[in-house]
């Protein structure tokens, strides 16, 4: 139990006083909310290696690449907001995390706030169909039959959470898309269901091109 504290990742403040809005009617369940700066690296003559940085497919485009170095850059400052304001209950929202209900009641546990569910290999992502049934609450990831995808809604349980995540984020050479690193390294052992938050039907500013995550994230896309 105890109350949410909010870490809001968005590209500005006016950005940030609306989501605040969908928060309103929950004051009493909700301790602090913060606003997270998205980050936008450049890329220079003088850090072209960070292109080497992310693991990613051959023909991915540079811009891509940075696009999602940043999004880990940002998550970077949210785990380390939390640690330096020692808060616990936190929750993580992406720019496009849309509420779809009240806020269920602290977990005991770090989990997925929403996301989509796919099977083991990425590669069968929307190929095929996974045969799982949750329950209400939180539900325990069984990574030899399913994991989950996406992070625009994440709750971490403690400040001391927050800083190991952290501190796996800086240390490698080289690093996944960041739904992917989370999912291979096994971080989160359960998801709360039904979601709490989807992805809005919005233009990806990584892609550059609109994505089906608002469909896949609708009920895990089960």
């Amino acid at each position: 139990m105890g109350k949410y504290n909010i870490y809001i990742i968005c590209k500005n403040e006016e950005i940030f006083l609306k989501k605040c809005e969908d928060f309103k009617q929950m004051k009493s369940n909700i301790c602090h909310i913060q606003w997270v700066p998205a980050e936008y690296l450049k890329l220079t003559q003088c850090n072209k290696k960070l292109l080497h940085k992310l693991n990613t497919r051959h023909n991915t485009k540079d811009k891509s690449i940075i696009a999602k170095l940043g999004c880990i850059a940002a998550h970077r400052k949210a785990l380390l907001a939390i640690y330096s304001n020692q808060t616990n209950n936190n929750l993580i929202l992406e720019e496009d995390a849309t509420l779809t209900s009240t806020l269920p009641s602290t977990p005991k546990d770090s989990c997925y706030f929403g996301g989509w569910i796919i099977p083991p290999q990425i590669t069968k992502a929307g190929k095929v169909k996974l045969n799982i049934h949750p329950n209400k609450g939180l539900n325990q990831i069984d990574y030899q039959k399913f994991k989950v995808l996406t992070t625009h809604s994440l709750f971490i349980k403690t400040h001391e959470e927050a800083i190991e995540l952290l501190d796996a984020l800086v240390k490698p050479d080289s690093l996944k898309n960041y739904d992917v690193q989370l999912a291979d390294d096994e971080w989160f052992k359960f998801y709360q269901y039904p979601p709490v938050f989807v992805q809005s039907d919005h233009k990806s500013e990584i892609d550059d091109a609109k994505n089906k995550n608002y469909l896949r994230t609708q009920n895990y896309g089960l």
